[in-house]
């Protein structure tokens, strides 16, 4: 019923303001009750306890004892003990030498590598895990003491937790006087309760039996009484420790209190004016009383139809032991003349029995409403039966369970998750960091309001899930037509306004499908967001007709059409008329090319004409050339050879020479 979903408590804000923090509240008091305590254990046996007692009692305080962890590491050279040590949660409660460890560093002149001998250490690391926690815990009831006139825990003159599981040691280490604490008498026998025999048999043979006096268990009584302290009339809640037997403790140590008593009670079927309520066991004990009677009778009665008494005549038997104790194939002897042993006749009762069994289990039925349909599917309670029937029957009898769980939570678990709230925002001093739906979101409950009030998630179970499911689904149908006729009236901020409720109504449909995380299926609308779909929702209106614009768009879109049309029309008209003009262009070249090719091809002729001329007048000049140089050589040679004559004939020379150059 209460761990169907991951929160079992929802905070409500207060105040303006306090939206945010019931959030986180909700968040984080859920996670610290079921991840940092036993939450499902404490469910358990306070309901159990509440079931079996009437009254099941959970105990919840701020526990201010450091959690410390201690680790031992070696070869730590002092430099890295200078870095652990500047972590302000640890602390080095012990140091020795260790082995020397040689290194090899650079030298700063050369270098080069040199090996040097560092003084390394053993050191035992206190670190503080946690300065301080909150604790839940259910106690046994017989070991909760209560004033005999008190209507409920809040207004009780006397209260107190009897703790029969402290031993000296534990007494001495919460800082009680040694002295004091060594000198309280030990009874062995005064914590033995008849509820703590009922659990546990053996625990008045093995009670205190052990060898060292600090781990003997002592009673220490925590005590909340209400006295005039100041003298001013009125009267204060004292805390006491009070430790040892009834008559012969000691009072250790009391304190003005100024929090709540750490007490809540978890009660089954609450009797008005009066604190004990009624439990389940106080409904039924008088059913199991006559059930016990009726299976005994009928056990017996069964014995003798399976072996009958015999009646025989006096002395007519020889062997009468085996009708004393019969045994299986055994002989029977009778003397003759007599008359043999006859079965005495035992009517059969146990149909009658059984019938009278079976009422009682419709009446404890009806007492608790606890039967086969509502513990678990039973193939008989479907025959003959339509799926209606079976459900109307089924629902009919948990509501009597569903009763019971409203009571524990509006009378019993609500005080508990408000009294966590207060204990969080008043000792709690720094951020905590927690892992939640995946994410590591940082909690700081320092800032918020510690009287909000809670609401305990119940009527979750597996009876009533398809109920539940079946009525949220009409709420949401329900809510989606309302949120479209606003929509379509033009209330669109009421229409808006819905949303959360919306997501609120899913959120509880994913958990009554026992889902443990609905939120990550759905968005998180928070109260800016409306306000933030509101102003675009007016924006939004002040905006033209959207079926104007649709025309509009519609109309520029046709005359962007035509425009486009003409404008085709008048490229492709350029277009033709750009064709005819190239095209007369490329006459017009292809004229001039063919002009142009006739009037190369004449001074082609012309110029091969200029050649051949050109090559006939090399020609010539080529044969003058050579016959004047033949000239000049012959004229050269005649000189030479006159040069060589001239001295034996100088006038034959002369003449020689005055006829050539007449030539």
């Amino acid at each position: 019923v209460f761990t169907a979903s991951d929160r079992m408590a929802i905070y409500e804000p207060e105040k303006p303001n306090d939206e945010e923090f019931a959030k986180q509240a909700t968040d984080y008091i859920n996670y610290v009750f079921m991840k940092d305590n036993p939450g499902y254990r404490i469910l358990w046996d306070a309901t159990h306890d509440s079931l079996l007692m009437g009254n099941g009692v959970v105990k919840h305080w701020w526990d201010d004892k450091e959690e410390c962890e201690y680790s031992e590491h070696s070869g730590l050279t002092a430099e890295q003990i200078a870095m652990v040590s500047s972590d302000p949660e640890v602390e080095i409660v012990g140091q020795k030498p260790g082995y020397p460890q040689i290194i090899s560093m650079p030298d700063p002149q050369t270098g080069q590598l040199v090996e040097q001998q560092l003084q390394t250490f053993d050191v035992k690391i206190k670190r503080v895990i946690r300065s301080g926690r909150l604790r839940v815990e259910c106690i046994e009831p017989e070991d909760f003491l209560l004033d005999r006139a008190a209507v409920s825990i809040e207004t009780a003159r006397f209260c107190a937790h009897r703790n029969s599981h402290m031993t000296r040691s534990t007494l001495i280490e919460m800082g009680f006087d040694k002295d004091l604490v060594n000198s309280l008498p030990v009874d062995r026998f005064s914590s033995i309760q008849q509820e703590k025999i009922s659990r546990d048999d053996e625990s008045q043979t093995f009670f205190n039996m052990v060898g060292d006096d600090s781990m003997l268990l002592i009673e220490l009584f925590e005590c909340y009484v209400k006295a005039d302290i100041d003298g001013d009339g009125i009267a204060e809640t004292v805390r006491a420790f009070y430790a040892g037997a009834a008559g012969t403790g000691e009072l250790l140590d009391w304190e003005v209190w100024e929090d709540d008593v750490p007490f809540s009670d978890i009660p089954c079927e609450p009797v008005p004016h009066r604190w004990d309520a009624r439990s389940v066991a106080d409904d039924t004990s008088d059913i199991q009383r006559v059930k016990t009677v009726l299976t005994r009778q009928f056990l017996d009665n069964l014995y003798w139809v399976n072996n009958p008494m015999t009646a025989a005549q006096e002395s007519s038997v020889t062997n009468p032991d085996m009708l004393r104790s019969p045994k299986f194939g055994g002989t029977v002897f009778y003397k003759a003349g007599t008359q043999p042993p006859v079965p005495l006749p035992v009517p059969f009762i146990g149909d009658k029995a059984l019938l009278g069994l079976q009422h009682f289990d419709n009446v404890r039925e009806m007492r608790t409403g606890v039967s086969r349909s509502t513990m678990a599917l039973d193939p008989e309670a479907l025959q003959n039966q339509t799926a209606t029937a079976n459900q109307n029957q089924k629902d009919s009898a948990y509501s009597q369970i569903e009763l019971i769980a409203r009571n524990q939570a509006e009378l019993g678990w609500r005080r508990v998750f408000r009294q966590l709230l207060k204990l969080i925002v008043k000792h709690q001093d720094r951020p905590r960091t927690i892992r939640l739906r995946d994410t590591w979101v940082e909690m700081d409950p320092r800032s918020w309001n510690a009287n909000m009030d809670v609401t305990v998630n119940i009527g979750l179970g597996t009876g009533s899930r398809d109920r539940d499911m079946s009525m949220l689904n009409v709420i949401l149908g329900g809510q989606i037509a309302m949120t479209d006729r606003l929509a379509s009236g033009g209330f669109v901020d009421k229409a808006l306004d819905m949303l959360p409720k919306i997501n609120m109504t899913l959120t509880k449909l994913a958990e009554s499908a026992g889902i443990k995380n609905p939120d990550q299926f759905y968005l998180d609308i928070k109260p800016d967001t409306v306000e933030q779909m509101k102003a675009q929702a007016q924006q939004n209106a002040s905006k033209p007709d959207p079926k104007l614009q649709i025309e509009q768009v519609k109309a520029q879109s046709q005359m962007q059409i035509q425009a486009s049309e003409h404008q085709s029309n008048m490229i492709k008209a350029n277009a033709e008329i750009q064709k005819a003009t190239a095209d007369a262009q490329v006459k017009i070249v292809e004229a001039n090319a063919a002009a142009h090719n006739a009037q190369m091809e004449q001074q082609l002729a012309a110029a091969k004409i200029q050649v051949d001329q050109l090559k006939a007048a090399a020609q010539n000049q080529t044969v003058m050339a050579k016959a004047a140089l033949d000239n000049l050589v012959k004229l050269e040679i005649a000189r030479i050879m006159a040069s060589k004559d001239i001295d034996s004939k100088p006038d034959a020379v002369e003449n020689k020479l005055s006829s050539d150059a007449g030539v």
